[in-house]
């Protein structure tokens, strides 16, 4: 087996239709090439980087998947790697230590192109290894913000919730207008911040997202089943750049009449006083999010040792899709 350091631009077509069945047949889906072309070409690199493992015959069975995003670290441009789409195919994980040598090979090509430090939020499978084997440091969990309307719908029994859970949504959400009369903070600015540029939504927005716009405010979310679960997640809300407790009650409010949904979710970060979303504890949550991160180079740990600290960070959905 060989491993390929490469970006995306350089795949032949071969490499490319094998990538896809690969990927397809480790992580159980049906997608094509355009959906990877639009994550990987749409960056501001104008490509991802990759380390591919071939077999002998020049097959993807393998990959580990860096694309670079521009982040502002208290105003200032810097280039930060989110690992994306890490797989080698069951029947070529002879090697325990594969993994970590694609990533380490790969490290060299990020670091040629400046790329500070590279982010992930690895599965429970995967999390132990990058942690324990390649070395990643802990940034924090991203939490779980719930609206629940159809409570019974959620739990899987007792329908007769559902009445309640939805009679209790619109009381609650009339509470919180009358707070925002008291308390109508806007949402903190973080040390780290994603660069909101044109690149960057045409790489992030390619699915059914659902994108709304009320005089100034903009907001996007999107629904999908969850196992039964008729499930609206928040991923963006915009008001001049920032948003408000009112405007988030907005958006939650227009998602819940517009939309027949079991439940609202914002999964990351929220940094505002506000009472439309509940936390969800740790012993409740779906999985846990642990958002990881190695910085490349060694004189650079000292300087951005900020990053390993969740709170210096907006991060949530829209950085990272792990729903």
């Amino acid at each position: 087996m060989e491993i390929k350091v490469c970006t995306t631009s350089e795949w032949s077509d071969d490499e490319w239709n094998s990538y896809r069945d690969s990927f397809n047949s480790a992580f159980n889906t049906d997608l094509n090439c355009d959906i990877f072309r639009n994550s990987y070409l749409n960056t501001i690199d104008g490509h991802a980087y990759h380390a591919l493992l071939l077999n002998d015959d020049l097959i993807v069975v393998g990959c580990c998947t860096v694309i670079p995003i521009l982040y502002k670290r208290n105003n200032v441009d810097i280039k930060i790697g989110q690992a994306v789409g890490v797989f080698i195919l069951e029947e070529y994980r002879i090697d325990p230590l594969m993994l970590r040598k694609m990533y380490f090979r790969l490290k060299e090509i990020l670091i040629e192109n400046n790329i500070i430090a590279v982010m992930a939020v690895p599965n429970a499978t995967s999390y132990s290894y990058w942690r324990n084997v390649v070395k990643w440091k802990d940034v924090g969990d991203l939490s779980y913000w719930i609206l629940p309307i159809k409570i019974g719908n959620v739990i899987k029994k007792w329908t007769f919730l559902n009445v309640i859970s939805s009679f209790f949504t619109v009381i609650w959400l009339m509470f919180s207008d009358l707070l925002t009369l008291l308390f109508n903070n806007k949402q903190k600015v973080s040390k780290y911040e994603l660069d909101k540029s044109e690149i960057f939504y045409k790489y992030r927005y390619f699915k059914e997202y659902k994108f709304v716009s009320i005089g100034s405010l903009a907001f996007t979310y999107i629904v999908y089943d969850e196992q039964g679960v008729n499930t609206a997640y928040l991923l963006e809300i915009n008001q001049n750049e920032n948003f408000s407790f009112r405007d988030l009650l907005k958006a939650v409010r227009y998602i819940s009449k517009l939309n027949n949904v079991d439940v609202i979710l914002h999964i990351g970060t929220l940094k505002l006083f506000q009472t439309v979303l509940i936390k969800v504890p740790k012993r409740f949550e779906p999985k846990r999010l642990p958002l990881t991160c190695d910085i490349l180079l060694k004189e650079n740990i000292d300087f951005y040792s900020d990053m390993l600290k969740i709170s210096n960070w907006n991060f949530g959905l829209l950085n990272y899709d792990v729903r």
